[in-house]
């Protein structure tokens, strides 16, 4: 129960502080306007991103005296000063606009430096009949992993409660991979890749993305910015890759039962994100458009312009499919290894995108009548 006493402070912090921070950004009129691809009306504090880092900060921090086993200092500190940095990152970008290309560099450092700390993909555990990997292949898929999945929780952060829910889904899956998945004697490992330290780093983000929901539900009075989603990215990103190492080397197994999937379920943790992803860019290239050209076709795009579709109702919703689909992914991995797994991941997304067809036949009909 420790965990939960790093999530209640954490939230609380966050609970306590939000207010006086909303009040000073809109005091000195920090605050993101409607227009274009945003469809919130009005002007509404933003970069509420710092204040779950100062939450998440608080609760990690406390959560350090109840971890037994011995982490170097070193390592966490040098983890915190490169959050630290990705937060410096997400408060540029919110505040001066980063070209695409200066922020790419800059998660690229960042990414790198991770890899050196050891939260790197070691192994592909018999995917394709690839065990461990060269270290620089190591680096280098590492490096592509963070950009793509800090990059695919940014795209979701479009409406009132999304990305925050998202969060909540992901780093609950994980964190409910980590405590129930992974064998006790697997919990005791040096350097950054303790379980037990996850557990405590995952809540500590957990509470401060509860604390922060509490504001941004329909209506937002704050939105997390690129300082929030950024970082948070950073953080489900670090997990997965850690919860797919543990997986490979200690046999993770649930209920007497052995997974057989070491890499391909624990990225269904954030399928969502990545599935809508991966439909918008293809899309948008089959239009002759850049993958990175900002438009309305996401999932949460379509769904709000049917009739009775809310921010709330569209967050709820796209939350408890995530959920759904995470849950059901859990259960086939206790039977099928990654190379058919992969193949379920796919089929499951070929599904994913006749349902965002439906969707959008629905949304025609509703615009014709």
């Amino acid at each position: 129960m420790y965990w939960f006493f790093v999530l209640l402070l954490s939230f609380c912090i966050v609970i306590l502080l939000m207010p006086t921070f909303i009040k000073q950004m809109e005091k000195h009129r920090i605050l993101d306007a409607a227009g274009g691809r945003k469809i919130h009306s009005g002007y509404t504090a933003h970069m509420g991103g710092v204040v779950i880092f100062i939450g998440f900060l608080c609760g990690f921090c406390f959560s350090l005296t109840g971890i037994r086993e011995e982490i170097s200092p070193l390592y966490i500190v040098s983890l915190l000063v490169l959050l630290g940095f990705v937060m410096v990152i997400g408060i540029n970008d919110d505040m001066n606009s980063l070209s695409p290309v200066r922020k790419l560099i800059f998660e690229i450092v960042v990414s790198l430096c991770l890899c050196a700390l050891g939260i790197r993909l070691k192994s592909f555990g018999g995917f394709l009949g690839i065990h461990t990997l060269p270290v620089w292949i190591s680096y280098g898929l590492t490096t592509f992993f963070f950009i793509v999945v800090s990059n695919a929780y940014n795209l979701i952060d479009g409406i009132d409660g999304q990305a925050a829910l998202q969060a909540l889904a992901a780093l609950g899956g994980i964190a409910f991979f980590l405590w129930q998945f992974i064998p006790v004697e697997m919990r005791i490992v040096e350097g950054l890749n303790n379980p037990m330290l996850w557990l405590m780093l995952i809540a500590s983000a957990m509470g401060g993305i509860v604390g922060f929901l509490l504001y941004n539900w329909q209506k937002a009075r704050i939105f997390m910015g690129d300082t929030g989603s950024i970082f948070i990215g950073f953080i489900i990103g670090m997990a997965i890759i850690v919860c797919m190492n543990l997986n490979v080397e200690g046999d993770a197994q649930v209920w007497n039962y052995k997974i057989q999937s070491n890499l391909g379920v624990i990225l269904c943790a954030f399928f969502l994100p990545l599935a809508d992803t991966l439909r918008v860019f293809i899309l948008r290239v089959r239009k002759g458009k850049s993958p990175l050209y900002p438009d309305k076709t996401h999932i949460h795009h379509l769904l709000l312009r049917i009739n009775g579709f809310s921010h709330a109702k569209c967050a709820l919703t796209l939350f408890f499919l995530q959920v759904g689909i995470m849950l059901v992914m859990f259960f086939l991995s206790l039977f099928f290894n990654d190379n058919i797994f992969a193949i379920i991941i796919f089929f499951a997304w070929v599904l994913y995108v006749a349902f965002v067809q439906i969707i959008a036949r629905i949304k025609l009909k509703h615009i014709t009548k």
